[in-house]
């Protein structure tokens, strides 16, 4: 069976996210997941939108179980520049609002 609903239909705050992998094996499903290089991030300190990549890493997440298993998310986000030099930020993380609760 092919499920036809979109991910961020069903989760809109996770539209900024591919994921690449899903595993399930014992007791423990792993998700390994990246912020989509085309979608911008604005900088907490100033408000601009930017896309232009600094760097990159991974924020591993463990979350509550899903059918009895633990749920671990593997996140590779990006650090942006941000584009305004009067900004008192340099850096903008690509997924600070995928990492709050929802």
């Amino acid at each position: 069976m092919v499920c036809a609903i979109r991910l961020e239909d069903l989760l809109p705050q996770l539209a900024a996210v591919r994921v690449d992998r899903v595993e399930a094996s014992g007791d423990l499903l792993r998700i390994t997941a990246r912020t989509r290089d085309d979608a911008a991030a604005v900088c907490p300190g100033c408000g601009t939108e930017s896309d232009w990549v600094h760097s990159r890493y991974v924020r591993h997440v463990a979350d509550e179980a899903v059918g009895g298993r633990a749920v671990v998310i593997d996140l590779s986000v990006r650090r942006l520049y941000c584009e305004n030099s009067g900004s008192a930020t340099s850096v903008a993380l690509g997924a600070a609002s995928l990492m709050a609760r929802v």
